[in-house]
């Protein structure tokens, strides 16, 4: 029902302007939406840098292409103008820049991907590639790559897209550190000190402050020697202080094995002299060969050729 009738000229003029104040509107507001959620997931990271501002950027960019894009179409569509022919260029438009900078736009999302989700941040000391991998301390992470300093110093750029496509282990979580060390000991050690062996261990590692024993058992008749496991944790994610405890319990270790004349296996092969009998030659004495000397000798077997 109309209650005043105007000028057509007038209500056309009317209906336009709302149409274009009311798609203006609904933009802004879908717009402002979207950008506050990106910048109060951003808000949450630990620490704020230049690259997390840069990536704010690039999809707050993002957001005011797509939403402006679409709300330029319904606008026209709203308005009485075809925009068939409109949206298949675009869509041509857009599948030939995609598939043309697609490398780009990969590392892009990928380095969203990384701000955003965060399975490491900047000065994270991570390892990429599994345990053969490189490891090094995240120093920048950019929209297209991200650059580790390595443990030797040098600087190496990883593609975000290659980065994410591999294991990644991250080291900056530690609250403590495990340690196993494999501890060979010859074969001619005697039973009564293999099961002392345990028990030094454990009273070792023990008075370490910082350090928590584990377990420490017999695990295996190696070829050439008897092997231990010893476990234990150092209660501080530093690596020079697990080192420094590392390298002091090995040197109590040496200390004590030497007092109790428990002697450490390498590679080796020992040969020994045996008579006919079977019995070990001592090389020192004679007296085997004294003793092989007396015992009388047996007669071989005579052949003779077949009749």
């Amino acid at each position: 029902m109309t209650f005043f009738g105007g000028p057509g000229a007038w209500d056309t003029l009317i209906g336009f302007l709302f149409t274009i104040a009311a798609a203006f509107q609904g933009a802004f507001w879908i717009r402002e939406l979207l950008v506050s959620l990106v910048e109060a997931r951003a808000k949450q990271t630990e620490e704020e840098d230049a690259t997390m501002s840069s990536a704010v950027g690039v999809l707050t960019i993002l957001i005011n292409v797509v939403v402006w894009t679409i709300t330029f179409i319904i606008l026209l569509d709203n308005l009485g103008v075809n925009v068939t022919a409109l949206v298949a260029g675009l869509g041509v438009g857009g599948i030939a820049i995609g598939l043309a900078a697609q490398g780009i736009f990969a590392d892009l999302f990928a380095a969203l991907s990384i701000l955003l989700d965060q399975p490491f941040k900047r000065g994270d000391t991570i390892q990429v590639g599994g345990p053969v991998g490189i490891v090094g301390t995240v120093e920048h992470i950019g929209l297209k790559t991200t650059r580790l300093r390595a443990l030797s110093g040098e600087m190496v750029v990883i593609s975000n897209t290659n980065l994410l496509n591999q294991q990644i282990n991250n080291f900056a979580d530690y609250t403590e550190r495990r340690i196993v060390l494999t501890l060979q000991v010859i074969y001619q050690t005697g039973p009564d000190l293999m099961l002392k062996i345990p028990t030094e261990l454990e009273k070792i590692v023990s008075a370490r402050k910082l350090c928590r024993f584990d377990r420490a058992h017999f695990i295996a008749f190696s070829a050439s020697s008897l092997d231990f496991e010893l476990v234990f944790h150092v209660e501080d994610p530093g690596l020079v202080t697990m080192m420094a405890e590392r390298h002091a319990i090995g040197i109590a270790i040496i200390k004590r094995f030497e007092e109790l004349a428990i002697s450490f296996a390498y590679p080796s092969q020992t040969s020994f002299l045996a008579g006919p009998d079977g019995q070990i030659v001592v090389p020192e004495s004679g007296e085997h060969a004294v003793r092989a000397a007396k015992r009388p000798k047996r007669a071989l077997p005579s052949t003779s050729p077949q009749e």
